[in-house]
């Protein structure tokens, strides 16, 4: 093996390394991109719970429906008909075959469901229910129409800043025509 003896061994230099404005650039393109992956990061936290409070106040809503939807199907309709869409009604009145008078209300920000003078809150810690109506249609005798209630409502979740309302429609029938 040979050795070429003339060449120059690596010295190091004086003016090797970073100068301070190269430093200063590079700590401040770093601070922007670290704002901005901090920001991104925050509104995507943020979406994210927004999502889970509109998923809990759905399935709170769904819940309650579907209750009230399984006692107004096989119930009579004690209310008579509302003016609606003007002037729907604030309570709810059915006579169930099992469980008696049942009234469905709200108060405050909870659903009530009043059976035979027993009040029960059906709805949860963590939504607020802001509205509460029925349109009932169809109940006079002899109107020849089926017996239905339209149930309207708002209602929004209690845990974080990130609340989102939610308005519901939905209409139930009686399975059997009035008289």
């Amino acid at each position: 093996m040979q050795y070429n003896l003339k060449s120059k061994p690596y010295i190091l230099s004086v003016n090797s390394g970073f100068t301070l404005v190269e430093t200063l650039v590079v700590v401040f393109v770093f601070s922007i991109i670290m704002v901005l992956v901090g920001s991104i990061f925050t509104n995507s936290l943020n979406i994210q719970r927004k999502a889970f409070n509109i998923q809990q106040a759905e399935e709170g809503t769904g819940f309650i429906l579907e209750s009230m939807a399984k006692e107004i199907r096989v119930s009579r309709i004690v209310n008579s008909d509302t003016n609606c869409p003007s002037a729907p009604t604030g309570v709810l009145n059915i006579t169930h075959p099992v469980n008696g008078n049942v009234s469905y209300f709200l108060s405050g920000t909870a659903i009530h469901r009043s059976a035979n003078g027993i009040d029960t809150v059906i709805s949860s810690n963590a939504t607020e229910f802001t509205r509460l109506q029925f349109c009932i249609l169809g109940t006079p005798i002899d109107d020849k129409r089926q017996p239905r209630v339209t149930v309207i409502g708002s209602v929004r979740s209690t845990k974080t800043k990130q609340q989102s309302v939610i308005d519901f429609q939905t209409t139930l029938s009686q399975r059997f025509l009035s008289n």
